[in-house]
């Protein structure tokens, strides 16, 4: 089951999250790399604002940056906003439930 987390900023909510694999792949085509996970802060930045695509699509990077630092001023724990992003992104090639799945087989040529 897909999930969103919502967020209430200036009385406004917002919902962030990765429902479908589409909703990924859009957020990759947004600038989403998690090879450059190195870059926190940058990285932190492009999560928010990819996060909230899904729900909110035409918002733009800045607004989303806005949003994220006036979420940050009325004491949001944005930490717990990029594992739940994180997690979500990562989940897709997971398996979903944690279970052992069917295997490919790899054979020797």
């Amino acid at each position: 089951m897909s999930k969103l987390m919502e967020i209430e900023v200036k009385d406004k909510k917002y919902l962030l999250g990765y429902p479908t694999r589409k909703d990924a792949i859009r957020a990759e085509n947004a600038g989403l790399d998690i090879t450059n996970a190195g870059k926190a802060l940058t990285t932190t930045e492009i999560l928010f604002y990819t996060g909230l695509l899904a729900k909110q699509p035409a918002i733009s990077r800045g607004k989303a940056l806005e949003i994220m630092e006036d979420y940050l001023a009325e004491d949001g724990d944005l930490e717990e906003i990029i594992q739940f992003l994180s997690e979500q992104y990562v989940a897709f090639i997971k398996s979903p439930d944690g279970k052992k799945k069917r295997k490919a087989k790899i054979i020797p040529m």
